[in-house]
This record gives C-alpha cells, sequence and structure tokens, in this order.
C-alpha cells in the first residue's frame, strides 16, 4: 500500500490536516479549512466507501490538468485515502467532513455547503448487513481505543525524556544560536502567517512521511534529535520566527503536536528539519544540539532516561498494531458500502461540482 498518487501529481503539495497522536485525535481542520478563508468550502458527507476520495482525486486530476497548484491533505490514519484538497489560487476547498473529523457550514449556504454521497447509497442493502456493520464498526472502536491508549503511554514516556532535557538545557545559548541562524539565511521577514501541517502520520500503514518540503528547499538544516532535544531547538526556532512574523509553514510532531519535526520558510527557499543520524549528516547546515546540553544534570537520569525512550517507541510500534487492525476492519466495511452504492449518481455530483469550482 501507497500514500495517495495525489500528492504526486504536477502542482501539488502533501500533507496531512490531522494526527493520531499522544493527545488522541489531534486535528488542525479548524486551521486548514476556516471558512473565513475560502470563497466556497464544500463539506462531503457520507459513509466510508462512498466514494469521496475518489471525488476528492478528479478535483485534484482536474487542477493538475488545468496548471493550478493545489494542497492535497491526506488521511492520517489510512494515507491512501484523500481527506481534502484545498485550491488557494480559486479560494476554494473540498473536505471530508466525516468523523473523526466532522465538520459543518458555518456559514451554509454563504460559503460552506453540503454535499451528501449518502444519497446514492441503497438503504435496503445496509440494513440487511446490520448486525455484521455493528459488529465491525466496534471492532473498529476498540481497535482505535487500543491505539490511542498505546500513544497516550508513548506520549507521558517521550514527555518525561523531553522533560528532562529541558531542566538541562543552555537555554540562553539555545536562542542565540536560533536567532544566527534566521538571521543568516532568512531574508524576508514582517509577511506572516504562519500555517501548521502535519507531515509525519502514525497510521494503518505503519509510521509514514510526506516529504514535501524537501521538494522545494534549496537549503537543508538538519537538526540532531539527541534523545528529543532537538524539540527544544525547534520550539525555540518557530517563537523566535513567529515574534519576527516570518511567514512559514511548521510541521507538529504526529505523537506530541506541541513540539515541531520540521519548519519551512517558502519565501527564502528554506527548510529546518530535525533528522536522523544518516540524514542528518546530509544537510547543508547542520546543527548539533548536544552543544546546548548541560551533562551533568543528566549523569544520574541516564538510565531512566534510555527506559523511556525505549518505552515510547515500543508503545508507538504495539499502537501501530492496533491501527493496523482497524484498517483492516474498516477495508471490511468499505466492501458492505460499496456494494450499496449507486457510483453513477456519485459521478454525477462529482462533475456538477467540478463544473462550480472549474467553470
Amino acid at each position: 500500500m501507497e500514500l495517495h498518487h495525489a500528492i504526486k501529481r504536477r502542482g501539488a503539495l502533501g500533507f496531512f490536516a490531522s494526527a493520531n497522536s499522544a493527545d488522541g485525535f489531534y486535528s488542525l481542520y479548524k486551521e486548514a479549512y476556516n471558512e473565513d478563508d475560502y470563497k466556497r468550502l464544500y463539506i462531503l458527507k457520507g459513509g466510508p466507501g462512498t466514494g469521496k476520495s475518489t471525488l476528492l482525486d478528479s478535483l485534484a486530476a482536474r487542477a493538475e490538468r488545468d496548471g493550478i497548484g493545489f494542497e492535497a491533505l491526506l488521511c492520517s490514519s489510512d494515507p491512501a485515502s484523500l481527506d481534502g484538497i484545498i485550491i488557494g489560487s480559486l479560494g476554494v476547498a473540498v473536505i471530508d467532513g466525516t468523523p473523526p473529523h466532522s465538520q459543518d457550514p458555518r456559514y451554509p449556504g454563504v460559503c460552506g455547503e453540503i454535499i451528501n454521497l449518502g444519497e446514492f447509497w441503497d438503504a435496503d442493502v445496509l440494513r440487511r448487513e446490520r448486525g455484521e456493520l455493528e459488529t465491525l464498526f466496534s471492532e473498529k472502536a476498540e481497535s482505535y481505543a487500543r491505539a490511542y491508549r498505546l500513544l497516550s503511554a508513548a506520549g507521558i514516556a517521550a514527555r518525561d525524556v523531553i522533560r528532562a532535557y529541558e531542566r538541562a538545557a543552555e537555554s540562553e545559548k539555545m536562542e542565540a544560536a536560533a536567532g544566527r541562524l534566521i538571521k543568516q539565511l532568512i531574508r524576508h521577514a514582517d509577511n506572516g502567517p504562519t500555517v501548521r501541517r502535519f507531515l509525519t502520520a502514525h497510521s494503518i500503514m505503519g509510521k509514514v512521511r510526506i516529504e514535501t518540503f524537501e521538494r522545494t528547499a534549496k537549503t537543508t538544516v538538519t537538526v540532531s534529535r539527541t534523545h528529543g532535544f532537538g524539540y527544544l531547538y525547534m520550539r525555540t526556532l518557530y517563537g523566535i520566527s513567529a515574534s519576527q512574523n516570518i511567514r512559514m509553514t511548521a510541521a507538529p510532531d504526529a505523537l506530541l503536536p506541541e513540539f515541531f519535526e520540521a519548519i519551512n520558510y517558502p519565501d527564502d527557499g528554506v527548510l529546518v528539519k530535525i533528522a536522523d543520524d544518516d540524514v542528518y549528516e546530509a544537510g547543508d547546515i547542520r546543527v548539533n544540539c548536544g552543544r546546548f546540553i548541560k551533562n551533568e544534570p543528566l549523569r544520574a537520569d541516564r538510565a531512566k532516561l534510555r527506559f523511556s525512550e525505549k518505552a515510547s517507541d515500543s508503545l508507538v510500534d504495539e499502537a501501530l498494531i492496533s491501527l493496523s487492525d482497524a484498517g483492516k476492519t474498516h477495508g471490511r466495511i468499505e466492501e458492505i458500502y460499496k456494494s450499496a452504492m449507486n457510483f453513477a449518481g456519485v459521478s454525477e455530483a462529482e462533475k456538477k461540482l467540478e463544473a462550480e469550482i472549474f467553470g
């Protein structure tokens, strides 16, 4: 199984607008799909397997044919599916507004409009499968509940490590270094705003990452992970950039969304990202976070921190197994809904929507 092909279309920028995190389902929907930012916001409704992702991909294909850039927002649970597309130049967004990222129009008919694909299913077919569907939906919910419990525990362990390093941080030295980096590389200031999008997801396919920023970066700054200390550096960099109103797209960490795994400065073609050892060495500029740590306060806690790191990694791995189980169950649910669908009707709705958006 691969990431949805829409992110490979010409003019596409691929992201996630949500994450399965230590804090449960973490959504950026209100930021990504704020009706105040669009002329039209179309919200798709309907059960699994009703053609929402296929409809979204058809709009992405049309944008590609017309040479119009767009954002392709993948589903963080199933990255082989689309959750939405944003066509900024047209002032249009089309999104999946079903749970767990339910959304309804704030300005019905003015900006937000619901497209209900449930109009095209045969309810009698679904009713005949009621017992099976109730069992499958329950199994899926249980798998997600277990995954979230494990991710919560993983987050507790990961935050335990970061807190210890936070106490040992040479904060002034780190702030000065982050300030110098911005002064060295960023020429466009006072032009905000800040956009947040996820690049990594804990999904039914495992832990996956979209390398959107890498495709456009002219300069890549790699930040050493250093037992989670890299997140403290990135938080400092983010704070300084925000205070200077520098336009950036910041990617929150999928497990700990209060921290950032990458920050992209599009006006200057600069990408700053936390990197593992092999990627770290490939950076144009490298930031070794070890030089911002006072080792003395950590000496007595080394064994405890190693335990917490290993525990967090193991808990995430187990959570991914539960997410995979949820994905298998979801696939069985989709097949039942597909058997009840009149996809000719969905196709007509798709053509009507495409005409409204692109003319």
